[in-house]
Formats: C-alpha cells, sequence, structure tokens
C-alpha cells in the first residue's frame, strides 16, 4: 500500500508541474496550439517506443479506431487545448483548481444521460464546487473571466473523456496503446485546426524542444505510469483522493515559481474542491457495509 500511496503522489505532483513547463514553454513565444501538437507527437513517438519494448501490438478494431478518435478529439485532446490555453489568461492554480470539478460534471451527467441517482453526498459535492467557482469568479476582469471558461471548459470535456471511455471500454486498451492513440488523434486535430487558421510553428529554439519533451514525458509517460501503478496497486477510488495532490502542487507552484498571487478567495475556493471531490470518491455507506 505504501508503494501505491507514493506513486499515486508522485503522479499527481508530476501532472501538477505540468502548468510550470507549458508557461516555460509559453515564454518563448510559442502559442498552445504548437504546444500541444509538439507535446503530442513526442507522446506518439514515446509511446510507441514503450509498446515496441513491452511487446505491445499497436493493432486495433474498426470500432476502437473510431471511438479512440472521438474520444481523443471531443475529450482529451480538447481538454488538453482548452486547460493550456487558460494558463495564457489566469493564474495555473486557478486553472488547475476549476479543470478538477470534472467529477461533478461526470456525476452531473451521469445523471441526467443514464439516470444514475444523485445522491445527497453529491449534491452537498455539488453545491459546494458552485461555492468554489463563484469565489474564483469574484473580482475578476474580463480576460480572467475568458481563462476561467476555459478552465470550466477544459472540466467539461475531461468529464466527456472519462464517461466516454467507459462507455466504449477504452480503458480495457493497454495504456500505452491508448496514449499512443489518443496522442496520435490530437496531433492530427491540431493539424486540422492549422488548416483553417494557421498558427504552428514548425521551427522552435532549441530549449523549447527540450521543455515540451520534458512536457510530454511528465504528463504523458511518467505520471500515466505511476498513476497505474497506484490504481493498481490501491484501487481507482483510493488512488483518486491521493490524485487530489495535483491542484495543491499546481497552487504552490505557481505561487514558488510564476509569481502568482494568492488570495483568501483562491485557498478558500481550492480547499472547497478538495472537499468536495473527497466527498465525491468516497464510498457511499452501502457500499462500504456491503
Amino acid at each position: 500500500m505504501k508503494k501505491g500511496i507514493i506513486a499515486t503522489c508522485a503522479s499527481a505532483i508530476l501532472f501538477g508541474a505540468t502548468p510550470l513547463l507549458t508557461t516555460m514553454i509559453y515564454s518563448y513565444d510559442i502559442d498552445t496550439m504548437t504546444t500541444v501538437f509538439y507535446r503530442s507527437v513526442f507522446a506518439i513517438i514515446l509511446s510507441a517506443l514503450l509498446c515496441a519494448f513491452q511487446h505491445i501490438s499497436l493493432r486495433i478494431t474498426a470500432q476502437q479506431l473510431k471511438d479512440l478518435a472521438i474520444t481523443a478529439i471531443l475529450g482529451s485532446g480538447l481538454t488538453t487545448i482548452l486547460l493550456f490555453q487558460s494558463y495564457a489568461y489566469i493564474d495555473t492554480g486557478s486553472a488547475t483548481g476549476l479543470h478538477f470539478l470534472y467529477p461533478l460534471f461526470v456525476a452531473i451527467s451521469t445523471r441526467l444521460f443514464f439516470n444514475e441517482p444523485l445522491t445527497k453526498r453529491k449534491i452537498c459535492a455539488l453545491l459546494l464546487a458552485c461555492v468554489a467557482m463563484l469565489l474564483f469568479l469574484s473580482d475578476n476582469n474580463a480576460i480572467g473571466f475568458r481563462g476561467y471558461g476555459l478552465a470550466i471548459s477544459s472540466a467539461i470535456t475531461y468529464a466527456f473523456y472519462i464517461i466516454y471511455s467507459e462507455q466504449k471500454h477504452l480503458t480495457d486498451i493497454e495504456p500505452f496503446k491508448l496514449s499512443f492513440y489518443l496522442a496520435l488523434f490530437t496531433a492530427i486535430q491540431t493539424l486540422c485546426f492549422h488548416l483553417f487558421q494557421p498558427q504552428l510553428r514548425f521551427s522552435l529554439p532549441l530549449p523549447a524542444y527540450g521543455l515540451v519533451l520534458l512536457l510530454a514525458l511528465c504528463s504523458a509517460i511518467f505520471a500515466v505510469i505511476l498513476l497505474q501503478i497506484g490504481i493498481r496497486l490501491l484501487s481507482s477510488s483510493t488512488a483518486a483522493l491521493y490524485c487530489l495532490l495535483e491542484p495543491i502542487t499546481s497552487l504552490l507552484v505557481g505561487i514558488l515559481f510564476l509569481n502568482e498571487s494568492i488570495s483568501l478567495n483562491k485557498v478558500i475556493a481550492a480547499l472547497l474542491i478538495i472537499i468536495s471531490l473527497k466527498i465525491i470518491y468516497q464510498k457511499e455507506p452501502d457500499a462500504v457495509n456491503a
């Protein structure tokens, strides 16, 4: 169990450091789409190498290919674009905190589309999350509101990714094979955007290539491996609780390394989101007694 906790916490810290790396890449006058494109390219290469090393075939069915395309384009790919774009407008701690509302959007969606009951516990969590959003949105200008809109939208698209992946049993695919195809379709997605609104830079400063490679390693490879280990040793619900270290890490990284301001509203909002997530992930009494 100790190894599982360490692995999950390490994964959360790596995910939490993603905003720092992204902001450093932006300092080279590189935009969101270019960052996402090169991150995806590096993730494709790294995932393919890991699949080859572990003798995992990249062969999939036509139905899986279709489902993976939908999942990547409307889910994980769009989530990455929206979240990375939000960093240009608001501080990374707030962006990550709002992105972590995705379990609540999962709860709402499953209630609306699959008639799953909204228990008193989930309703309480939703109310706390609404208060947190109001605190984040208070005292901000139009630019700030755009950033918050992007971050909240990333939570909605990630909720879609989770639900659709589960419904189509994509979680049964080996993690690195899944990462390979998600990165592949995300790269294609950014190229398609480029055809309609050219903005990709195909030549970057050498240090930027290194930062994007590090970003891909941290967020698409190492963090994924460690999280899979944590889930295997703990369980998905228990690992999810330790994943709450991610928004805390992002908040601290922003304050320590990006000179982001801290306010009482942000601290209270972050705590409310963490509490609401703990409520969501906590097992229902009936499940515990079963």
